[in-house]
């Protein structure tokens, strides 16, 4: 079943929050053990998904992996997303040869952890998540230092996001022979860039991932994407997820209602605010663009390990009692 099949088979809002870390509290696990013990990782996914049943599930967000590819190293925090220790010039970078990806520890453990989750979450679609290629090579070579690149040498980003991008493919299709139901593409970095510059320098390698793999991608943005929603979907995404910065009815009136809009409530907030707070906005969030079909409640980044669970709960309620004025379909 295709996603925008499922969410209006609801009946009702969707609610998906970016929800992983969360799960490492409740399960008393730090990151690390999460990310390398594919079991542990299953239990965590497993746990967020019985404690807040969330219309579907997703596993710990981690841009880093991919990067290891060029031999870059992951550094772990208690329950905090990993960070690179590193990065490389870009002379090197786009000059050194791609390794084998699956012969990169931690990308094999986190395909085993697909495998283990689909095969064990059942009540809900299982959606993996992948780094985009322009942000593959943020992390690759730091963020500084791709932005001038686009400028100073651009021939060279583009051989470097020519292997980032074989990257994503090559990881993307072995997720994809798990039974996960979807794929989500993480790829931040392009909210710093203009469209001219997205059009040139990542709208064409994250059309080639989706055009790719058998899987339908949800294209998540954080940060300021709202310049960039035409070209997002032209990429032939199923869904975009945005962040809170870009208003939901903005987004309703550009993007095609046959296209999923994941938003785009603020993960700071979840942590921060009170229930009542968090539901009432919640609401008012969902009303600003309530004649549009294609809305899934989400938060706009990923929910941090130490958010309150009544918070988490107080946002999918409010989001699957949301009574809109118009029918959906």
């Amino acid at each position: 079943m295709k996603l925008r099949d499922y969410f209006d088979s609801l009946g009702r809002t969707g609610a998906v929050p970016i929800l992983g870390y969360p799960g490492l509290v409740s399960e008393n696990v730090t990151t690390q053990q999460s990310l390398l013990d594919p079991k542990v990782h299953a239990r965590v996914v497993e746990k967020n998904v019985r404690l807040f049943e969330p219309d579907a599930a997703l596993p710990l967000l981690d841009i880093t992996v991919e990067a290891e590819s060029f031999g870059l190293m992951a550094e772990f925090r208690n329950q905090d997303p990993p960070q690179l220790r590193s990065t490389l010039p870009l002379e090197t970078a786009e000059t050194l040869q791609v390794q084998d990806i699956f012969k990169a520890h931690r990308i094999t453990l986190l395909v085993e952890a697909a495998r283990i989750i689909s095969s064990q979450v059942s009540k809900v679609p299982v959606g993996f998540f992948v780094t985009g290629p322009f942000t593959i090579a943020g992390q690759i070579v730091g963020v500084q230092q791709l932005l001038t690149g686009i400028f100073k040498a651009p021939e060279a980003i583009s051989r470097l996001l020519e292997k980032c991008t074989r990257i994503t493919v090559d990881y993307a299709k072995r997720l994809a022979e798990t039974e996960i139901n979807f794929l989500v593409m993480a790829d931040p970095t392009s909210s710093l860039i203009s469209p001219d510059q997205f059009e040139n320098f990542a709208k064409a390698p994250i059309t080639r991932v989706v055009k790719s793999v058998s899987k339908e991608i949800v294209l998540h943005i954080c940060g300021r994407s709202g310049h960039l929603l035409r070209a997002m979907f032209e990429t032939g995404v199923a869904g975009l997820s945005l962040d809170d910065n870009v208003r939901l009815v903005d987004a309703a009136r550009t993007v095609p209602r046959e296209i999923l809009i994941f938003g785009n409530y603020s993960p700071t907030s979840i942590l921060l605010e009170k229930p009542e707070k968090i539901s009432a906005a919640v609401t008012e969030m969902l009303a600003s663009a309530e004649e549009a079909p294609n809305i899934v409640a989400s938060t706009g980044c990923d929910i941090p390990a130490n958010a309150p669970e009544e918070n988490i709960r107080a946002f999918i309620r409010a989001a699957k009692s949301y009574a809109p004025g118009q029918p959906r379909g």
